[in-house]
């Protein structure tokens, strides 16, 4: 565990920075003016730009390194959160988001960072440890933001503590990583985005679907949770902040566990068997949050859906990465990025459509959709690389 702890730290650093200041930025928002279609507009460009970028910063990972492309992205988008703490014009607000959405792919660098130093047979473990430390930044993040925003320009005080742990990473990246690059006897060309018509796309595309598919359930679920568990039970703020952090928790300790996970509960080595089952459970828990009667089952609902979520996350980077080459799994790993990027831009517009026409519930169900089609998908491939195989 220890011998990749500064891919855990630069995780931990990067999450817990940014679970401080999300849980309370659409209610800061709306105390500058902006609607309800202000705020997801907001957060829609910032996801599109997202799905924009992550190629790209992938490929330039590839050709300058990951780590000059680690801290240089880091620092510009410590910059953007303090002046977020500082401007109050919803204006400059989207442009400081537009800067933040080109420039922050910290999770996806990490992953690239798993694919360049740790054997093939260890990267499960790290991936859900890597997990692990995120789930616990959500955790531990948005209680200590709850409580910091509580007092006086508690929105201020926020984002400054949120620059100053992107500029700790900084300094973790700076003393920790190797500036791992692409030697240039084995470039194809000069430019790093030319390398995009260097991919094999016909191979990649399982992993990119799958990794839609759980992240359009995902989106959809966070997109629909917080007002169900208010309009369902009358809960508070605080009291649904410590609720998610229970599914934190769950995650957390899935994703430390991954490894035994997957030798005890899969042992089938095929990633995509091991996706199936993942979505299967994780199917049955929002249908289960869909259908519960009390906060009880609700809250018991949401631990198969954190502890399948972070395995999917797991089995879906061991697929893309077996799938591309060493020259371009930066390259491939942004386009994986942006796969989601899609699915987070596209997951909540629907899922408030549907929620409009059918009611709180039909978000679960609609995440529960989801995951079945990537069940479905998860098998046919499964057969698909057996028959490979055969």
């Amino acid at each position: 565990m220890f011998k990749y702890s500064y891919i855990y730290a630069i995780v931990f650093l990067d999450l817990i920075s940014i679970s401080l200041i999300i849980p309370v930025w659409g209610t800061h928002l709306r105390s500058l003016g902006a609607s309800h279609f202000h705020i997801a507009l907001v957060g829609s460009t910032y996801s599109f730009l997202q799905f924009l970028s992550g190629t790209p910063i992938g490929a330039l990972s590839d050709h300058y390194g990951r780590k000059i492309v680690l801290i240089v992205t880091i620092c510009i988008c410590a910059i953007a959160y303090f002046l977020l703490g500082c401007v109050k014009s919803l204006i400059f607000i989207i442009i400081i988001r537009v800067i933040q959405g080109c420039l922050k792919h910290s999770q996806l660098l990490c992953k690239t960072l798993v694919n360049d130093q740790v054997p093939a047979d260890q990267q499960t473990t790290v991936y859900g440890r890597m997990n692990g430390f995120s789930s616990l930044s959500f955790v531990i993040g948005p209680i200590i933001g709850g409580h910091l925003m509580e007092k006086s320009e508690g929105f201020y005080s926020l984002a400054c503590y949120t620059s100053i742990i992107f500029l700790i990473n900084a300094l973790v990246v700076y003393f920790t990583v190797p500036n791992t690059t692409v030697p240039k006897k084995e470039r194809k060309s000069a430019s790093p985005f030319s390398d995009l018509m260097e991919v094999n796309w016909n191979e990649c595309w399982p992993a990119f679907s799958l990794k839609m598919l759980g992240a359009a359930a995902l989106f959809a679920y966070f997109s629909s949770v917080g007002l169900a568990m208010n309009e369902k039970f009358n809960l508070s703020p605080s009291e649904a902040g410590y609720t998610g952090a229970l599914q934190g928790l769950t995650g957390g300790i899935t994703g430390f566990a991954a490894g035994k996970i997957e030798n005890i509960i899969f042992p089938s080595k095929n990633p995509f068997t091991k996706c199936f089952y993942s979505f299967i459970m994780l199917g049955i828990g929002f249908v289960s949050l869909a259908l519960a009667p009390n906060l009880i089952i609700f809250m018991a609902a949401m631990i198969p859906i954190s502890a399948s979520s972070t395995l999917i996350r797991g089995f879906n980077n061991e697929i893309l990465y077996e799938q591309s080459s060493s020259d371009h799994k930066g390259l491939v790993a942004g386009a994986g990025a942006s796969s989601a990027a899609i699915a987070r831009f596209l997951a909540p517009i629907i899922c408030g459509f549907t929620m409009d026409m059918f009611g709180n519930n039909s978000g679960f169900l609609l995440s529960a959709l989801f995951s079945f089609a990537g069940a479905v998908l998860s098998i046919c491939l499964t057969k698909r690389s057996k028959a490979h195989v055969e």
